[in-house]
C-alpha cells in the first residue's frame, strides 16, 4: 500500500511535470502580448531634443519633455554606458571635456567632474556660464534685469570673485570677457573682467544714469553701450570702450555738430559694432518718437496712388517718424544717416562699409510678396550713393554681399550676377551652366523661389551655389565651374548642413550672413531623396569626394559634430520612436545611445508607407498612407484625409499620441483608434487650385479603394488654413467624404482676395493669389471665371458632406468670418455642420484646454459619421433638422 502510494505519487509529480512542459514550451521565445493603446496612456510618450555634444565627442546631454512637464535632462557618454539623469534639469553646458552643469529645481546648479563622478552642488543659483572651457564658473542668485550677486568660482566651485548689485551683464562670443553693470543708490558704474588672465576694471561711472544695451565687438576686442545721462529728459549717450588701450569714447548727440535738430537716440533697437570695432551703429529718431502718437478724429485718407497702403503706413509709423540707422565713427567723432525715409531698407556688408539701401514699396501696387526695387549702394565712410540695380526683387535669397565686402552677387533673368565694388562692373556667372537655379519649371510652385546661395569658398575666389539637386562651385572671374555633388542622378538633394553655419553673426539687419566655408577641408551635407524621401548626412571630402556617413528610408535629423570628428544624430520613423545614435570617426556602424518611449513596444501601432498613383492628366503623385493599430488586412476600416499641398514627405515623421494638438489633428491618434489616414500631394494647374485639389485627392483616395482596405463609405476629409480650403471645396464637387473637418479655412477667396492681414505689415492678401499659395496668376478681373470656378461659397448647394468648422475668433491671417460666411450658407441650405468659435485663439490654438476639446470634438465627430458612434449628443443635436 505505502509503496503504491509512493509510486502514484511519482506519477503525478511526473504529469505535473511534463504538463508544465507542454504548456509553457510554446511560449519560450515569444513576446509578451501586445495590447490597445488607450487615451489614458498619452502621457506616458515624451519628446526627445538633442542638447549638446562635448568638444571631443565623449558625452552628449539630452532631454525628454512631456506633457506635464516632468522632464529629464540626461548626460550619457558615447564609449560605454554611463548615464546621468537631472530630472527637471534645465540649461546643460560642457566645460571642455572636464565638467558638465545644469540647473535643477529650486535654484540649485550641479556640476559633475566627468573624469572622477565628483559632484558639487551651489544653491541660489538662476543663471550661470562656463567660461574658458569650463576653466571658471559663473552663478548669478537672480535673472535677467534684477539686481544679481555674481559669483565667479574655479572649476573646483571655490569662489574667487564676487560682484554684488549688478544689474546686467553680457558675455563676450568667446565667452573669455565680460561687459557689467552695478548700481548702488544713485551710483552706477560699468565695468570690464578679461577671464583669460583674471583682470577687472571699472570702466566708467555716472551719477543718476543707468547704462544699458551692453554690446561686444565680434571678437572681444571692444564694446559699447547706451548711458541715461538725464533721466527726466531721457537723454542718452553712446559709448564705446576699446580694451587694448583702455580708451573710452562718447557720442553725445547735444555736443555733436551737424546732428539733426530734434533727433535723438533711439534705443528700442540695439546697438551693433562692426567687425573691425571702428564703427557703432545705432538708430536716431525724433524725439518725440518716444511720447506715442495721439489719437484723432480726422479722416483717415487712402490715396489711389500710394505705393504702400495705409494701415501698412500706420503700423509702420504707429509712434511717429521710421528710425534711421545711423553709424558713429569713434576714432574720428563723425556719424552718418545710413537709411532715410526713400530708402528705409538697409543691408550691410561684412566689414560694415558698405550699405545696400531700397524701399520695399518702391513700384507698389505689385502682385508679389517681396516686390521689385531699385538698390543702392552706400558708401558708410563718405556717404556716397549710386544706383545699383533697378527693378531687381527685394527677396534677401537673391541678392546679397560677399563674404570678403567687396562684391555683390544678385539673381536676374535666371542666372546669378556678381557686381564688383571696385571696378564698379557686372558680370553674368552663370551663362554657360545649364542648369535652372530657380523652381519656375516646377508645376505651379507655392510661390517664385530660387534655390540658393550658400556661402562663399575660404580662398574668395569662388562662390558656392544651389540647383535643385546639387551644389555648384562657381568661379568669381568665369575662369570655371564644377559641380560638387551628383544628386541629379540619384534624385536626391544635396545642401550645406546647417550645423557648418554655427558661430556668431554680425549685424545685417534686412539682409542675410555670407557664410565662408573652406573646400580644403571636409564639408557636411545634409541629403534627401526625392523619390521616397530617404534622408541622412554625407562628407563633401577635401578631395571633392562624396562620401556617406548616414543615408536610409527614415527620418534623421539634428546631427552635432564634435572637434574630433564625431557625430550625434536622430533617427525615426512612424512607428519607430526617435533614437540618438553616435558614430565615431571612423564612420563606421553608428552606436544606439538612447531610445525614447520604449513603452510603445508593449502596444499595437500603426505604420507607414508611400504609395504611388496618377491623377486624371497621367500626372504621377505620391501619398503617405498610415495603417491602423493591430492591421487585420481582412478587414476593411474608415479613414481621414489630411490635405495641404504635399503632404507625402511627413511619410517618416513620428508624431506622440496627445490631446495637445493645435489643430485639432493628431495622425497617430487616429491610427490608434482604428482609422487609415493618407496624406496625399496635389499637383496645382495654376488658376485652377481647388479643381487640382479635387482632382488628385480623388485619385489618391480612389487608389486607396481600390486596394479593398477601406470602406469607401467611410472616409472623411480634414484640413486646415489653406487645406481648409482644400476641403470646404473638394465637399462641393465630391460626394466621396460622409464626414469633413475644415480648421481656420478660406470659404470666400473672393472676399478674402480684397481681405488686408493683421499679421507683419498689414498688407493686402492681393499677392496671395496672383503670385504665392493660391496659384491663380491672375488678377480678379483677369480672371473672373477662375476665381468664381474655384470658390467653395459660390458651390455650397452641391454640399451633402457633413461639415464642421472651427476657427479662432482672433485669427489673424484668415478671419474667423470666412468659417462663419460657410456656416451660415450651409444653415441656410439645411446642410448638416456645426462651427466652433474658440475666444482669444489665433490661427492655430494655443490653449491646452482648448487643444483637448478640439481635439476630442474632431475625433468624436468622425467617430459620429464614420464609426457610427451616435452617442454625442453635441453633435445629434447640432446637426439634425428633424
Amino acid at each position: 500500500m505505502d509503496e503504491m502510494l509512493v509510486r502514484t505519487k511519482y506519477h503525478f509529480f511526473l504529469f505535473l511535470i511534463s504538463t508544465f512542459l507542454l504548456c509553457s514550451c510554446p511560449m519560450v521565445g515569444q513576446e509578451p502580448q501586445k495590447r490597445d493603446l488607450k487615451e489614458a496612456d498619452y502621457g506616458k510618450w515624451g519628446t526627445l531634443w538633442t542638447k549638446g555634444l562635448s568638444n571631443r565627442g565623449n558625452w552628449v546631454s539630452f532631454e525628454m519633455t512631456y506633457q506635464d512637464h516632468n522632464d529629464t535632462l540626461f548626460l550619457k557618454r558615447t564609449s560605454g554606458n554611463t548615464t546621468y539623469t537631472f530630472p527637471k534639469g534645465k540649461n546643460g553646458q560642457f566645460g571642455s571635456e572636464d565638467i558638465f552643469a545644469c540647473l535643477l529645481p529650486n535654484a540649485v546648479l550641479q556640476v559633475t567632474e566627468l573624469r572622477s563622478a565628483k559632484i558639487q552642488l551651489f544653491p541660489d543659483v538662476k543663471r550661470y556660464d562656463l567660461l574658458v572651457g569650463g576653466k571658471y564658473i559663473l552663478t548669478s542668485n537672480k535673472g535677467r534685469n534684477t539686481i544679481s550677486l555674481i559669483k565667479i568660482r574655479n572649476q573646483k566651485g571655490a569662489v574667487i570673485d564676487s560682484i554684488s548689485n549688478v544689474t546686467d551683464y553680457v558675455l563676450n562670443p568667446k565667452k573669455n570677457g565680460m561687459l557689467f553693470t552695478v548700481t548702488n543708490g544713485s551710483q552706477h558704474s560699468i565695468g570690464i573682467i578679461n577671464f583669460e588672465d583674471h583682470s577687472k576694471r571699472i570702466i566708467t561711472q555716472s551719477k543718476g544714469g543707468s547704462f544699458y544695451q551692453l554690446t561686444w565687438q565680434a571678437n572681444g576686442k571692444s564694446a559699447a553701450y547706451l548711458l541715461e545721462t538725464d533721466t527726466v529728459a531721457k537723454t542718452k549717450v553712446i559709448q564705446q570702450y576699446r580694451i587694448a588701450d583702455q580708451q573710452l569714447f562718447t557720442f553725445d548727440t547735444q555736443k555733436t555738430i551737424g546732428f539733426k535738430d530734434g533727433f535723438a537716440i533711439y534705443d528700442r533697437f540695439k546697438l551693433s559694432l562692426s567687425e573691425s570695432g571702428s564703427q557703432v551703429f545705432f538708430w536716431a529718431a525724433l524725439k518725440s518718437l518716444s511720447e506715442l502718437k495721439k489719437e484723432d478724429n480726422r479722416a483717415e485718407v487712402w490715396n489711389g496712388t500710394d505705393k504702400q497702403i495705409y494701415p501698412s503706413q500706420q503700423f509702420e509709423t504707429s509712434e511717429g517718424e521710421l528710425p534711421k540707422l545711423a553709424c558713429w565713427h569713434p576714432e574720428k567723432n563723425q556719424f552718418s544717416i545710413v537709411s532715410s525715409d526713400a530708402l528705409p531698407q538697409k543691408r550691410l556688408s561684412p566689414k560694415q562699409d558698405y550699405a545696400l539701401l531700397s524701399n520695399a514699396y518702391c513700384y507698389g501696387l505689385e502682385n508679389t510678396y517681396y516686390e521689385n526695387v531699385d538698390y543702392y549702394l552706400k558708401d558708410i565712410w563718405t556717404g556716397k550713393e549710386k544706383l545699383l540695380l533697378e527693378h531687381q526683387s527685394h527677396d534677401p535669397n537673391q541678392i546679397g554681399f560677399s563674404a570678403f565686402g567687396n562684391t555683390i552677387i544678385y539673381y536676374r533673368n535666371k542666372n546669378w550676377w556678381i557686381y564688383d565694388i571696385d571696378a564698379g562692373s557686372h558680370r553674368n556667372m552663370t551663362q554657360g551652366i545649364v542648369t535652372n537655379w530657380d523652381n519656375s519649371s516646377t508645376n505651379a510652385p507655392h510661390q517664385f523661389d530660387v534655390y540658393g546661395n550658400p556661402g562663399w569658398s575660404a580662398d574668395g575666389k569662388s562662390v558656392l551655389l544651389y540647383d535643385e539637386f546639387d551644389i555648384w562651385c562657381v568661379a568669381l572671374d568665369g575662369s570655371n565651374f564644377r559641380r560638387l555633388t551628383t544628386g541629379k542622378e540619384q534624385q536626391t538633394s544635396f545642401r550645406i548642413a546647417a550645423v557648418e553655419n554655427a558661430g556668431f553673426k554680425i549685424a545685417n539687419y534686412e539682409g542675410r550672413n555670407p557664410y565662408v566655408y573652406d573646400l580644403s577641408k571636409d564639408l557636411l551635407l545634409e541629403a534627401k531623396r526625392q523619390t521616397d524621401y530617404a534622408t541622412g548626412y554625407y562628407l563633401l571630402t577635401s578631395g571633392s569626394k562624396v562620401q556617406k556617413l548616414v543615408f536610409e528610408a527614415s527620418k534623421i535629423t539634428d546631427l552635432l559634430k564634435s572637434e574630433k570628428g564625431n557625430y550625434v544624430y536622430t533617427k525615426q520613423r512612424f512607428d519607430q520612436s526617435p533614437k540618438l545614435l553616435f558614430l565615431s570617426d571612423d564612420h563606421r556602424s553608428p552606436k544606439l545611445l538612447f531610445e525614447s518611449n520604449k513603452q510603445q513596444k508593449k502596444y499595437y501601432y500603426g505604420r507607414s508607407a508611400l504609395i504611388a498613383y496618377k491623377n486624371s492628366k497621367g500626372e504621377p503623385l505620391k501619398g503617405a498612407l498610415f495603417y491602423p493599430a493591430h492591421y487585420d488586412a481582412a478587414k476593411q476600416y474608415p479613414m481621414v484625409v489630411n490635405i495641404y499641398d504635399a503632404l507625402s514627405k511627413h511619410v517618416y515623421d513620428y508624431a506622440n499620441p496627445s490631446l495637445l494638438n493645435a489643430e485639432g489633428f493628431n495622425i497617430t491618434n487616429f491610427t490608434l483608434n482604428g482609422y487609415f489616414v493618407l496624406l496625399p500631394d496635389i499637383n496645382y494647374q495654376l488658376g485652377n487650385p481647388g479643381i487640382s485639389a479635387v482632382d488628385c485627392m480623388t485619385a489618391g483616395v480612389t487608389a486607396i479603394i481600390e486596394k479593398g482596405i477601406v470602406a469607401k463609405d467611410k472616409i472623411g476629409l480634414i484640413g486646415h488654413s489653406f487645406g481648409g480650403f482644400e476641403t470646404n471645396f473638394i465637399i462641393t464637387q465630391s460626394a466621396l467624404f460622409a464626414a469633413a473637418v475644415s480648421g481656420a479655412g478660406i470659404s470666400d477667396p473672393i472676399e478674402l482676395y480684397f481681405n488686408i492681414g493683421q499679421n507683419r505689415n498689414m498688407l493686402s492678401d492681393i499677392w496671395r493669389f496672383e503670385s504665392q499659395q493660391w496659384r491663380m496668376g491672375k488678377s480678379l478681373y483677369a480672371d473672373k471665371e477662375g476665381y468664381l470656378r474655384n470658390s467653395p461659397i459660390m458651390h455650397a448647394d452641391k454640399i451633402k458632406t457633413p461639415l464642421l468648422l472651427w476657427a479662432g475668433k482672433n485669427d489673424r491671417i484668415v478671419p474667423m468670418h470666412q468659417s462663419v460666411a460657410f456656416y451660415l450658407a450651409l444653415r441656410r441650405l439645411r446642410v448638416k455642420n456645426i462651427f466652433l468659435g474658440y475666444p482669444e485663439e489665433e490661427h492655430s490654438i494655443a490653449n491646452p484646454e482648448n487643444q483637448i476639446d478640439l481635439t476630442h470634438r474632431v475625433q468624436q465627430w468622425f467617430d459620429y459619421f464614420l464609426k457610427d458612434k451616435t452617442s454625442e449628443s453635441w453633435i445629434s443635436k447640432g446637426t439634425s433638422f428633424e
